[in-house]
């Protein structure tokens, strides 16, 4: 009978510490600053609701660009933030750049987040129509008016034709800020098996004496 409360005690160790790494690690959009044309300062959206339904829409699985559009204006600069446990941590920051409506968007990656600190790249991505609008729904009813980014030629000017660049590849990677954590609870859980395992064997050895 003491084995088997050992065994179970084991058990119970392991799916405490698989319930609370889930808890702890649980990842999220929670925060979305937004600045650009028409927006005074820097807006901060943060509807639960809203950020799933942005997060859910494929936001973060983006087409790379091979090189980046031309004829681009001003964009508005975006700040993702992760809801990481009940803390908001700066995620990614980039640029939004919208077309026409209905039309793919596109997104410069400035900065991700690397280890503790946000990191400067320059990635180009295709953002699919799904999440543009409802990245757009987001920011209409915050009273946001989305501005296309392209620039209209002057009077008198024919209009140059929108270049759209072709997506080499498609990233699926959701967020991720940081894979070491993982680690941490996977060893300590192998730790209690094999301590588990040795209790057992243990009590089998003095359960059950050579001659």
């Amino acid at each position: 009978m003491k084995v088997h409360k050992h065994i179970l005690l084991v058990f119970l160790l392991i799916a405490l510490l698989a319930i609370s790494t889930t808890v702890v690690f649980a990842k999220e959009l929670g925060l979305l600053t937004i600045s650009g044309p028409g927006i005074k300062g820097e807006v901060s959206l943060n509807d639960h609701d809203a950020m799933m339904n942005l997060e859910q829409s494929g936001f973060f699985d983006q087409a790379f660009l091979s090189k980046p559009p031309e004829g681009l204006g001003e964009g508005y600069n975006l700040t993702a933030h992760l809801n990481l446990d009940g803390e908001l941590v700066p995620y990614i920051q980039m640029i939004y750049y919208p077309t026409n409506e209905g039309q793919s968007a596109y997104i410069h990656y400035t900065a991700r987040l690397e280890g503790d600190t946000l990191q400067p790249i320059d990635e180009w991505h295709l953002l699919n129509r799904k999440a543009d609008g409802v990245l757009r729904d987001v920011l209409t009813e915050n009273h946001i008016t989305v501005q296309s980014a392209f620039v209209k030629a002057p009077e008198g000017v024919a209009p140059a034709k929108e270049t759209v660049a072709e997506p080499v590849a498609v990233s699926t990677a959701s967020p991720a800020p940081t894979q070491l954590p993982y680690l941490i609870p996977a060893l300590v859980v192998s730790l209690l098996a094999l301590i588990g395992f040795a209790l057992v064997l243990r009590r089998r050895t003095v359960s059950h004496p050579t001659t």
